[in-house]
């Protein structure tokens, strides 16, 4: 299973966008993928506030991706934020792009879809026994 960023999640939830066949397309074509609150609320934060979706367009779109039976979610726990807090720091990541990659790490992702250049750049992060691979469908 992969996790999702938000970065391709708000490409396959926009459909303004010439990007939006292929990212949906990435994740529908799994069988299963997660996605955690800092992703959902950045999709959301992005949909609303700077592309101009309705507030209750995107909060639809968001609820069913959560509803769907192939979705996963993580919740954040104290450990996954420690552990994302020291990834950030070895890494020089964002708060919210460590939090989100290690929650993804701490719960066994191997890889996270992404079109996050930063992310990108790092191509596989090794850290505490753990791995995760970035990969960009829309490359």
């Amino acid at each position: 299973m992969k996790g999702v960023d938000s970065s391709l999640l708000i490409y396959a939830l926009d459909p303004t966008t010439k990007e939006h066949a292929i990212a949906r397309d990435s994740i529908l074509s799994l069988e299963s993928w997660a996605i955690n609150p800092t992703v959902v609320h950045e999709v959301y934060h992005t949909l609303v506030l700077k592309r101009g979706m309705k507030s209750i367009d995107g909060r639809s779109k968001l609820k069913a991706v959560l509803r769907d039976k192939r979705t996963h979610f993580f919740n954040i726990t104290k450990k996954m934020s420690l552990f994302s807090l020291d990834l950030a720091i070895e890494f020089g990541m964002g708060g919210r792009d460590s939090l989100i990659v290690g929650c993804y790490m701490t719960s066994g992702m191997d890889a996270v879809l992404t079109h996050d250049s930063s992310l990108l750049a790092m191509g596989n992060v090794r850290f505490r026994g753990r791995q995760i691979a970035f990969l960009d469908p829309l490359a």
